[in-house]
């Protein structure tokens, strides 16, 4: 690619220490692949339905398999849907408790051939009931416990190669237990991850010990050392297994390599340093005829996006991307991953934004189906739309990168639920922005909303803002739709929204006098007077009116002849003035009085007329001498009316009379 072909430095501290991995590199490449037709082909518990699933195009109106397909049961806000999968979930772990806890109560076996899944876990007591072979197999699940549990029962009958299989488990799993295949929704709403922090363990010491003495397994145990301490952040003793296996003549595995690289920053903190470090193991690995991967590439890519300063890390990037694309070392999405960030997320606010994003999307479309290599492969696709959203502002690079998560399988390369919540906020967000409201409507928010993607406020409010940038003609058959979705999703405490949201349906999208649409509009009005009149009953969360939402909310049922709404309102705006934030604007309050004076409504305007010569409205005279003129007042309207305005009012009111 262009971006990475450029040499910055002639003499870069990369460039001379790979003469012979290139060479290898080309001795690898040119071996034919075998290919090896399996006897039996391995399926998932929902392979058949996925391939099923594929015969047929996605309903957009349909909800997620996950949740059940009625429109009482149906989520539409993020916290909806994350409730209602983890309370689907939690009845899963509750029957997974109870099995664990009463096995004496599951041990029937109906199924054959019989389901290792249904069964209770076993647990391991006696060591006439275990055996070598069932260690091993117990290693291959993954699950640590129970190795631990068999290997102190054996423990002397154990051959070193499962003592070393035993040794890897525990490297990489360290204090954590393997995460249960079937709590999917758990991991996929999981918001934040605890920190990785190498723990002490016995077993673990007690195995290396053993194993480093041996000539035979010395290596492979100092390897599995290095990996788990380095995996777990423990840099400085990993270092220091390395060190002293480097010292013994021990060969150092290329994942052991590329484990290591990616801890250099936590060693060293200059510039200078990390890359000597690097450059040393670069040295090492050559002189052991290594031949780096995609791994060595991404962990040496992830070192130059912690270099502070924005150049360096451009200048180091491209240097490295160079000379392992000359050894035959194609790029990971991890590796793109954090080129992106250098050349992007770290650059100045001046500078020009760059083209290699496009560049990576162009040979990614010509891979087809891309394989996901590491775990940071899934932070790819997020970062490279928030790019074309924020940085390059261009919705056809966008529309690229969407067409290309959709492809093949790549969308299991989205990641969790706030991976894929973030990249659609950032779709809808540079197709907002660029194009005409209709055409974002129906090729971009109806396929996606509500189910697969409930937009954040933000979005809804550049929609909301979209709405009032073009005709009203096009908004205001939209306007019902956008009201019921901040409905559905719980956005009615978002004042900026719900006063946006009204603003344009009683200024901007006025629909005709006769049209259904004002009846819409006020049971939308009406929607947020009920929303906040509860919320101030039950006195949890009390929500303050503001002077405008509270006039749009009378307007609105005004304009849909809901009279016993709107004097409400106003009764309310005189009643609890001191809980309203903010007075509504002339133009409301001129119509709202209009209205009572049409409509003969002379309790509602002089209640209006008190509010606001309560709030210092400077027309309160005006309004005094037309209620005046309209109405028949009794004795005591007419002293209320005269304890509003002041003497001069009534002299002139007094010399209108006669």
């Amino acid at each position: 690619m262009k971006s990475f072909g450029m040499k910055i430095s002639p003499r870069g501290l990369i460039q001379s220490t790979f003469p012979r991995l290139q060479s290898t590199a080309v001795q690898v490449s040119s071996s034919a692949p075998v290919i090896e037709i399996p006897m039996k082909k391995e399926r998932g518990p929902t392979d058949i339905l996925r391939a099923l699933e594929r015969t047929i195009s996605r309903d957009p109106t349909a909800p997620k398999y996950k949740y059940h397909d009625d429109p009482y049961l149906i989520p539409y806000s993020n916290h909806q849907k994350r409730t209602f999968a983890l309370a689907q979930e939690s009845g899963r772990k509750t029957a997974m408790w109870i099995r664990a806890e009463h096995a004496d109560l599951f041990q029937h076996r109906v199924a054959d051939p019989v389901i290792e899944a249904f069964l209770p876990k076993t647990v391991y007591t006696d060591k006439d009931k275990v055996s070598e072979q069932l260690l091993n197999d117990i290693i291959k699940s993954g699950q640590k416990s129970d190795a631990i549990a068999i290997y102190e029962l054996l423990e002397e009958e154990v051959s070193d190669d499962t003592r070393q299989s035993l040794l890897e488990l525990l490297c990489f799993y360290n204090s954590n237990e393997k995460f249960p295949g079937e709590l999917l929704e758990e991991k996929w709403f999981k918001r934040s991850e605890k920190p990785q922090v190498w723990k002490h363990c016995l077993i673990t010491d007690k195995i290396f010990e053993t194993l480093k003495k041996k000539e035979s397994t010395a290596a492979k145990a100092y390897n599995a050392m290095i990996c788990g301490q380095a995996k777990f952040m423990k840099a400085n003793a990993a270092w220091t297994l390395l060190e002293e296996a480097q010292k013994k003549g021990y060969p150092i595995a290329l994942e052991t390599y590329n484990i290591l690289i990616g801890v250099i920053s936590y060693l060293k903190d200059g510039t200078r340093e990390r890359l000597a470090e690097l450059t040393n193991i670069y040295r090492l690995m050559n002189n052991a005829f290594i031949t780096p991967d995609s791994g060595t590439l991404t962990q040496s890519v992830k070192l130059a996006a912690a270099i502070p300063r924005h150049l360096s890390a451009v200048e180091i990037c491209k240097d490295i991307f160079t000379e392992f694309k000359d050894a035959g070392v194609e790029p990971s999405l991890s590796s793109y991953y954090y080129a992106l960030t250098i050349f992007y997320k770290k650059a100045e606010g001046n500078s020009a934004p760059s083209a290699l994003l496009r560049e990576i999307i162009t040979e990614l479309e010509g891979r087809g189906e891309i394989k996901m290599i590491d775990s940071m492969d899934t932070f790819f696709f997020t970062l490279a739309m928030e790019i074309a959203a924020t940085y390059l502002e261009d919705p056809y690079v966008a529309d690229r990168i969407h067409k290309l998560l959709l492809s093949n399988d790549n969308y299991k390369l989205i990641g969790d639920g706030f991976s894929e919540s973030v990249y659609y906020r950032f779709y809808l967000q540079v197709h907002v922005k660029n194009n005409t409201l209709d055409e974002f409507m129906k090729f971009y928010y109806d396929p996606l909303v509500p189910h697969l993607y409930t937009p954040e406020p933000n979005i809804m409010r550049e929609i909301l803002q979209a709405v009032g940038a073009n005709d009203p003609e096009i908004g205001t058959p939209l306007l019902p739709r956008l009201w019921t979705h901040l409905v559905q999703f719980n956005y009615l405490e978002r004042k900026d929204l719900v006063s946006k949201a009204l603003h344009l349906m009683t200024g901007h999208c006025v629909p005709p006098k006769d049209s259904p649409i004002h009846q819409m509009y006020a049971d939308a009005a009406w929607a947020v007077w009920n929303f906040v009149m509860t919320q101030r009953s039950k006195s949890i969360q009390r929500i303050s009116w503001t002077g405008p939402i509270l006039g749009d909310v009378a307007i609105l049922c005004l304009r849909a002849d809901e009279y016993d709404k709107w004097t409400k309102i106003i009764n309310f705006m005189y009643s609890d003035q001191n809980s309203i934030v903010g007075p509504p604007s002339s133009d409301q309050i001129n119509e709202l009085f209009n209205a009572c004076l049409l409509g003969g409504h002379v309790q509602s305007a002089l209640d209006l007329t008190h509010y606001c010569s309560d709030i210092g409205f400077e027309d309160v005279p005006s309004m005094a001498l037309k209620i005046y003129r309209n109405f028949s007042l009794a004795n005591h309207q007419m002293n209320r009316l005269k304890g509003l305005v002041d003497l001069e009012v009534f002299e002139k009111i007094s010399e209108d009379s006669q």
